[in-house]
């Protein structure tokens, strides 16, 4: 029977067949992409039978087309609600593409759902999602980056896409050279200066329970903010830190001089050197104590640069030396709650990387 249904455990060989076929083989392999989508969407720890992952089946009984759903919980004035974050979607070219992606879309949206999202997507995915009434977060849009060693920063940001050539084997020569000069420049002009100064204040390591001490009072000034559990949090930092390329996980709660809680920030920085930011909380009106740990942290970790994507809490960064800005992922949304959709985009909320569909975008890099 052909159509659309739910995703079950005995279509993720179809799902990761499909999955190379479409996006190409890369460094993946079959096997790894098939346990990789069991894991993130099956055995996630909220992983919710109402809201499923969809296949889209031909008469045959092949997968040829899928969306990959994972639901996160918030609380939005108090109240319990479900997001629905849409991820990996993939058709079979001859099964007209853009008319099964959007039988796929629609379905997902018209699920039980408060809001859905979808925060790693490009133009194609943007015009899809207006056409079903979604729109476009453009604040999330948008990514900044912290340069912190500017001659490896290059070779850095170049990544697996300059391969080997000459252009990789020239950044990688001059970097060392490059970052003295700017240490030392950044020393006489401190505008100019790489090497972030250590902030008054403390930092220390932060654990799963700090994490969720911290969400349990953030409701007195955030109004829509995730609604973690400790089996949640354990397994995205496990999922994360399994990653190949992501990197290792860095959590810090940051103090102030009087030792009261500023904020926290969590990050994952693989060996090539870009620390991406997965969170950063702030309890109060202040983010700047929060930042500068964050930047004096990444700088101690031998990170190359910082790269976060523009929360409304944390627009100060862009007047920051050694920031740029460019147009990241486009991130989407769609909800029949005017509430959620007022508050996202707004001091008000707090959804970052680990809410949304960084940590169940990563097949094409196993």
């Amino acid at each position: 029977m052909s159509g659309i249904r739910p995703l079950e455990r005995d279509d993720l060989d179809g799902v990761a067949l499909l999955f190379e076929q479409v996006m190409g083989s890369g460094t993946s392999s079959r096997p790894q992409v098939r346990r990789y989508f069991e894991r993130i969407l099956l055995d996630d720890p909220w992983a919710d039978p109402d809201i499923p992952s969809l296949v889209h089946e031909t008469a045959e009984g092949e997968v040829a087309g899928f969306i990959g759903a994972s639901t996160r919980r918030v609380r939005i004035d108090g109240r319990a609600a479900r997001v629905a974050v849409s991820s990996n979607l993939v058709v079979r070219p001859d099964q007209r593409p853009r008319g099964v992606g959007a039988l796929l879309l629609r379905r997902l949206m018209g699920g039980p759902q408060d809001v859905t999202l979808a925060d790693r997507s490009n133009d194609d995915s943007l015009r899809m999602w207006r056409e079903l009434g979604g729109q476009e977060l453009v604040h999330a849009s948008v990514g900044w980056y912290r340069v912190l060693r500017p001659g490896r920063a290059a070779d850095a940001l170049l990544g697996s896409r300059a391969g080997e050539g000459v252009v990789r084997r020239v950044t990688r020569a001059v970097a060392a050279p490059v970052d003295g000069i700017a240490t030392r420049m950044g020393s006489r002009v401190p505008r100019l200066a790489t090497e972030p100064p250590e902030p008054d204040g403390s930092r220390e390591p932060m654990t799963v329970s700090d994490l969720l001490e911290q969400m349990s009072s953030i409701g007195r000034r955030v109004r829509l903010y995730p609604d973690y559990d400790a089996a949640f949090l354990r397994w995205v930092f496990d999922e994360v830190g399994a990653l190949p390329r992501v990197g290792r996980v860095v959590s810090r709660l940051v103090r102030g001089k009087g030792g009261r809680i500023a904020g926290w920030f969590v990050y994952a920085l693989p060996e090539r050197g870009v620390a991406q930011v997965l969170q950063v909380g702030v309890p109060g009106n202040d983010p700047d104590p929060v930042m500068d740990h964050l930047f004096r942290q990444a700088w101690e970790d031998g990170a190359a640069v910082v790269h976060g994507r523009l929360e409304p809490a944390l627009s100060g960064v862009l007047s920051r030396p050694g920031v740029v800005v460019r147009r990241s992922a486009r991130a989407l949304v769609a909800s029949e709650d005017s509430t959620a959709l007022a508050l996202l985009g707004t001091t008000r909320s707090l959804m970052s990387h680990l809410d949304g569909e960084w940590l169940v975008s990563h097949a094409r890099r196993l």
